[in-house]
């Protein structure tokens, strides 16, 4: 039986950059919106640890729960999985409210280069200012952690940069 279902381009593949592209567009067009409504000046990062307090390239296993601030939008596309012990994750609108989908990550772990832009539709995957996401990371171990990094688009306020980008 052939594998169904959305699955994750490597990035030896055309594809991946395709994704990577649409996303980063999809970033820069929240930042442009903002700026013309609000007359700020607005920038596109790579999703880092300090965007959501953390102090390390690695997700917490669990759920993590985050509102984003005014003016930040999050635009996740992809998944760095350096380990075997992570296989899925969970999305959510709000505090679980909203049921978005499940991407299974271990095959990436498996990858030559150990990550994937996700091939399934990333419009679901948009979170803007002032919304509640949920994801849930599973750990098959139970760890408090895993070596991985969910791979993503911020645009939020030049003063913000580098900065926690949640409540």
């Amino acid at each position: 039986m052939a594998l169904q279902g959305p699955v994750f381009a490597p990035p030896h593949r055309a594809e991946f950059y395709e994704i990577i592209g649409k996303r980063y567009a999809d970033a820069r067009a929240e930042a442009t919106a903002i700026a013309d409504a609000k007359k700020i000046r607005m920038k596109v990062e790579f999703f880092k640890p300090v965007h959501f307090s953390w102090t390390a390239y690695r997700l917490p296993a669990g759920d993590t729960l985050r509102t984003l601030l005014s003016n930040c939008s999050l635009f996740p596309y992809g998944i760095l999985n350096l380990t075997s012990d992570f296989d899925f994750m969970k999305w959510y609108e709000g505090n679980k409210v909203n049921y978005i989908g499940d991407w299974f990550v271990l095959p990436v772990a498996y990858y030559e280069e150990k990550q994937g832009a996700y091939k399934g539709n990333l419009d679901h995957y948009n979170f803007r200012g002032d919304e509640t996401l949920n994801f849930y990371v599973h750990s098959i171990s139970g760890a408090y952690d895993v070596n991985a990094w969910l791979l993503a688009f911020v645009a939020l306020p030049a003063t913000l940069a580098e900065t926690k980008i949640t409540t």
